[in-house]
C-alpha cells in the first residue's frame, strides 16, 4: 500500500512531468522520422561508418560510429539510423527541465522550457535526423548542469564527469572547444574562480585528453584536414562581415522559434540582473563568449549557436515564472499559445506532413519562418529547406544506374562510379544496391581517403564534375544524362558524364580528383 501511495506521489511528480514531455519528444520523431528520405549528410555517416576510423577529414568519428551502431543494432531503416538522434533530443528535454529545478524553477517553469525546446524550429530538425548536431546540445547542457551541481552543492568531484563527457562532446564535434573556453572564462569573471583551484578540474581535463588523444593523433598524422577545409569553405563564403553578422544574429530568433526569443532574453535577465541568478552568471557570459567567438570567426552557418538555447531557455524559464508567479490563468495562456505556435510552425522542421502537402505549406512556410534560407532564394514550386535536402536522392541514383546499366557487362565490371560531391557518392553506395551498382569513389571530404577502390578509370562514370577539367584527364568525355528534380535544389541540373581511357591510372592520378580541400 505504502509503495502503490509512493507510485502515485512520484507519477504526479514534476520529474514525471518532465519524463512525460521527454517522451513525447521522444514520440514526436519516432512516428514522423522515416518520412520523406535520407537526408544528405546521412548517407556520409553510413559510408563511414563502413570505414569506421578515429578521424575524418572533417569531423571526428563519433556520429559515423553511432550510424554503424545504429544499423548493426537496429537495421537499415531510417528509424534506426535516426533513433539516437531521437533520443538525444528526448533527453535535452529532461535535463532542460532538470536544469530549471536547480536553479529554483517550479512546475511551470520547468514545462515552460521543456516547451521550448519541443517546439525550437532547430532542435526539431536536429533530432529528426542523424547529426552530430543532434548530440551537441545535450552535451553542452549535461555539462553546464553539472557544473551548477558543483557550484550550488560544492560537489569538486562532479568535475571528473564533466571531463568525461567533454572527451566524449571531442570526439563528437570540434565545437566543444568554444564549451570550453566560454565556461573558463565565465568562471573566471565571476565569483566562482575558486572552483578552477581545485585538483579536479585538472583531472578532468586529462580525462577529456586522454579521450580525445586518439582523434589528435590521426588529425595531426594526416596533415590537419579539417583545418585545410575550413579555410577552403570560408574562401568560398565570402560575405560582407556585417551583414553576414546581421544575418547570424537575426535567423537566433527563427531559430529558436520567435515565440521563445523572450523566454531567452529573461535568460540573460535571470543570469545578469537576478540576485538568484549571481551564483550562475558564469552561464551567461559563457553564452555571451560563444557568440561573440562565433561573430568574430565569422561563422557560415547559423546554427552553431544552438547549443546554448536550453542553458538560456532554462534560466529565463525560471525569470518569467518570477514574474508571474500567482497568476495561474496568465500561465496557462503562455503555455497554450507556446504550443500553438509550435504546432503552426512544426511541418516546417518535422516531416509530419504528406509531401504534396507539405509542397503548399511550404509557400506559406518560408515567409513564416525562414530558416537557412530567405523567401526570394525559392523557386515558386520549390519545396524549403531543410526537407528539401531529404528529397531527390533515389531519382539521382535512378539516373545514375540506367547510365551504368546501358554499358556492356564487360564495360561495367571495369567501369567507377565517380562522383564529385561526397552526397552523391554516399547516395550511390548506400541506395545503389537496390539498383546494382558498385560502390562508389569520390575525392570529396572523407571519400578522398578511401582511395580509387583499384579501379583504374579506364570506364568512368562522373556524376559532377567540370567538362573542361575532365577533358584534361581523359581521352573522351560525352555527356550521357542530367539528373533534375524540381522539388528539390540540393540534387538539381547535375550532369552526368561518360569519360573514357584516363590517360593517367587512377591510383596514380587520384590528387587529380580531391575535391573541397
Amino acid at each position: 500500500m505504502i509503495n502503490s501511495k509512493k507510485s502515485i506521489i512520484f507519477l504526479q511528480s514534476d520529474v514525471a512531468i518532465l519524463c512525460y514531455l521527454s517522451l513525447a519528444k521522444l514520440l514526436l520523431h519516432f512516428l514522423t522520422n522515416g518520412q520523406y528520405g535520407y537526408f544528405f549528410d546521412e548517407f556520409y555517416f553510413i559510408a563511414g561508418g563502413e570505414h569506421l576510423d578515429w578521424g575524418f577529414p572533417d569531423h571526428p568519428p563519433l556520429v559515423f560510429a553511432i550510424a554503424n551502431i545504429s544499423r548493426w543494432l537496429l537495421g537499415d531503416s531510417l528509424f534506426a539510423l535516426r533513433f539516437f538522434a531521437a533520443v538525444a533530443g528526448s533527453l535535452t528535454v529532461l535535463f532542460t527541465g532538470l536544469m530549471v529545478r536547480e536553479l529554483g524553477g517550479g512546475r511551470f517553469a520547468q514545462c515552460l522550457a521543456a516547451f521550448c525546446v519541443i517546439v525550437s524550429p532547430m532542435y526539431l530538425w536536429h533530432h529528426t535526423v542523424l547529426t552530430m548536431n543532434a548530440f551537441e546540445p545535450l552535451i553542452w547542457l549535461l555539462c553546464t548542469y553539472i557544473t551548477i551541481l558543483i557550484v550550488k552543492h560544492n560537489s569538486p568531484k562532479l568535475w571528473l564527469l564533466v571531463g568525461l563527457i567533454v572527451g566524449i562532446g571531442w570526439l563528437n564535434k570540434y565545437s566543444i572547444v568554444f564549451f570550453c573556453f566560454g565556461l573558463l572564462v565565465g568562471l573566471l569573471i565571476t565569483s566562482n574562480r575558486q572552483l578552477l583551484l581545485t585538483r579536479y578540474i585538472w583531472i578532468a581535463g586529462l580525462i577529456a585528453f586522454t579521450i580525445a588523444l586518439p582523434n589528435l593523433i590521426w588529425q595531426t598524422t594526416h596533415g590537419w584536414p579539417f583545418f585545410e577545409i575550413q579555410k577552403a569553405l570560408k574562401a568560398d563564403y565570402q560575405v560582407d562581415f556585417w551583414i553576414s553578422t546581421i544575418n547570424f544574429t537575426l535567423q537566433q530568433i527563427f531559430q529558436m522559434h520567435p515565440l521563445t526569443f523572450p523566454i531567452t532574453l529573461a535568460g540573460f535577465y535571470y543570469y545578469f540582473r537576478d540576485k538568484e541568478g549571481k551564483s550562475y552568471r558564469f552561464i551567461g557570459w559563457l553564452c555571451i563568449v560563444v557568440f561573440g567567438l562565433l561573430i568574430i570567426l565569422e561563422a557560415r552557418e547559423i546554427y552553431y549557436l544552438a547549443p546554448i538555447y536550453p542553458l538560456l531557455w532554462a534560466s529565463g524559464a525560471v525569470q518569467v515564472e518570477k514574474l508571474i508567479y500567482n497568476r495561474r490563468r496568465l500561465k496557462s495562456i503562455i503555455l497554450a499559445v507556446l504550443i500553438t505556435g509550435g504546432i503552426i510552425t512544426m511541418p516546417a522542421s518535422l516531416p509530419v506532413l504528406p509531401l504534396e502537402t507539405f509542397i503548399s505549406y511550404s509557400r506559406f512556410s518560408r515567409y513564416l519562418l525562414p530558416i537557412w534560407e530567405y523567401p526570394f532564394m525559392l523557386e515558386p514550386k520549390q519545396v524549403t529547406a531543410p526537407h528539401r535536402w531529404t528529397l531527390g536522392w533515389q531519382e539521382a541514383v535512378a539516373t545514375v544506374a540506367k547510365v551504368y546499366h546501358s554499358l556492356l557487362p564487360s564495360e561495367q565490371a571495369k567501369c567507377a562510379i565517380l562522383a564529385w560531391d561526397y552526397n552523391y557518392a554516399g547516395a550511390i553506395d548506400v541506395l545503389g544496391g537496390a539498383y546494382d551498382l558498385p560502390k562508389s569513389i569520390s575525392g570529396d571530404i572523407g571519400y578522398y581517403f578511401w582511395g580509387p577502390r583499384k579501379y583504374s578509370g579506364e570506364i568512368v562514370i562522373s556524376v559532377g564534375g567540370d567538362l573542361n577539367y575532365l577533358k584534361q584527364l581523359f581521352n573522351q568525355v560525352n555527356q550521357v544524362a542530367m539528373i533534375t528534380n524540381q522539388k528539390v535544389g540540393k540534387s538539381s541540373n547535375t550532369p552526368i558524364y561518360l569519360c573514357r581511357q584516363i590517360k593517367i591510372p587512377l591510383e596514380q592520378s587520384w590528387l587529380n580528383f580531391r575535391n573541397h580541400w
